[in-house]
């Protein structure tokens, strides 16, 4: 029985010693990899984008790679992160002020709060956002395409939706939302919208309507489907709340309705109305001091089919005052129809971006630092109310991430060892001492 033992620990011993060399053998070699060649290293600490590959943009190259031995590469310049998933005990050991930080990160603040604040994002020097202020801006990749916007594959008339509200008894506006626990309250409002006119549920928030079969099983899967979007486009308005309040964080909630031609009642990015096809695609909730004068205006519009069909100006106006937002025509022209929804082809781009970059501060040794222009999120406001509800999760929330944020920075910045469970404990009690 010993003589078994010692074998077997004889054994991993052995074993032991090869994955060591193993790892020093790697470790060298990455060490040489693009060291001789001279070509730099950019390093996605959370792996997203390209992987073992040398990438040409423009005139100049750069190797990509998720493997973490290159971080101690001497041609390393960059380090990329995808926001979702930046943990604050896994970052690089090293903040090298001659290696550039970039994010990526088109998600809401509710993925990862401690973004809303300036402290955390100057840690980096890149980014893409949905930002029109990002070095690679993501606002167009749920954004439909000329086509759509003006289409009318999905769209019926005034006259048809009134006839569905008196034969299948539909409401004049749709609601479908199943998230029901927003830094907004959201649903509050809803509620006391349905006081002053009809309102058809069919999410998990304030369920009042039952969908189809069809549509019910895995509906969120089918959110994009043909038959859901002709679903949508037999109600005469849409009420398109955002999960979160950010500068041109828009999201399909807006896009769906425009493009089969629901009107859409919309709270959620302050910048939206920038990017509607024309001065009349939408009705902004925040026009109005109280759900009662929106449901006033909405029964007005119900009333009187030419103030209506005014909302629809992108799909029954003439040629030439369909479509006339500037802003919004430069996008669609500037991106590839076939990658507009494409997000790897954002990625690229990001990629290229730093790319371009790290060689040109090799040349003129200028960097760059992000703020809150490129993920600017304030502080969220209760839609009901017009204040700030301290007693909601998500407001505290962005209250304790102000500190997360603050502590990160100090970190970070003098290359500390984050040990977790301290770092935690510092954070309260920076929170606790209103000391963020």
């Amino acid at each position: 029985m010993n003589f078994k033992i010692r074998t077997l620990t004889k054994f991993i011993f052995v074993l032991g010693i090869l994955l060591l060399l193993i790892q020093l053998c790697l470790f060298h070699k990455a060490k040489l990899l693009n060291e001789e060649d001279n070509i730099p290293v950019i390093l996605w600490w959370t792996p997203f984008g390209s992987n073992d590959v040398t990438k040409t943009c423009g005139y100049y190259q750069c190797y990509f790679t998720y493997n973490r031995i290159y971080e101690h590469n001497s041609q390393l310049k960059a380090i990329l992160f995808y926001g979702s998933n930046v943990q604050i005990n896994d970052l690089p050991n090293w903040r090298s002020p001659l290696v550039q930080w970039g994010l990526m990160n088109e998600e809401s603040p509710r993925n990862n709060p401690m973004f809303v604040h300036e402290k955390a994002l100057n840690l980096f020097n890149y980014s893409s956002t949905f930002s029109r202020f990002s070095n690679v801006p993501l606002y167009s990749v749920d954004l439909p395409s000329k086509e759509e916007l003006l289409g009318m594959k999905y769209f019926l008339s005034t006259k048809e939706k009134t006839n569905l509200i008196e034969t299948e008894n539909l409401a004049p506006l749709l609601y479908i939302q199943s998230d029901c626990n927003t830094a907004t309250n959201r649903d509050s409002y809803i509620l006391e919208l349905m006081k002053y006119i009809k309102i058809d549920s069919y999410g998990l928030c304030i369920n009042n309507a039952r969908l189809d079969e069809r549509l019910k099983s895995n509906y969120l899967d089918k959110l994009n489907s043909d038959e859901f979007l002709s679903f949508v486009a037999k109600y005469k308005f849409t009420l398109a709340f955002e999960n979160a309040v950010c500068n041109d964080y828009i999201t399909e909630k807006l896009w769906r309705p425009l493009v089969v031609g629901s009107v859409p009642i919309y709270y959620g990015s302050p910048t939206f109305k920038d990017w509607l096809p024309n001065n009349m695609s939408a009705i902004s909730v925040l026009d109005f001091d109280k759900p009662k004068e929106l449901a006033d205006y909405l029964l007005r519009l119900l009333n009187n089919d030419m103030e209506y069909e005014k909302y629809l100006i992108h799909k029954i106006g003439k040629e030439e005052e369909r479509l006339t937002n500037d802003q919004l025509l430069n996008v669609l022209n500037k991106i590839p129809a076939k990658e507009m929804h494409h997000f790897g082809y954002y990625v690229e781009d990001f990629e290229c971006y730093v790319c371009k970059q790290i060689h040109n501060i090799q040349i003129n040794n200028e960097t760059s630092i992000i703020t809150k222009k490129h993920y600017d999120c304030p502080l969220p406001i209760d839609l009901l109310s017009g204040n700030v509800n301290e007693n909601n999760f998500w407001v505290s929330q962005w209250n304790l991430e102000k500190c997360v944020a603050k502590l990160l920075q100090h970190y970070v910045l003098n290359n500390l060892t984050i040990v977790i469970e301290q770092f935690h404990n510092e954070t309260f009690l920076l929170y606790n001492k209103n000391d963020c």
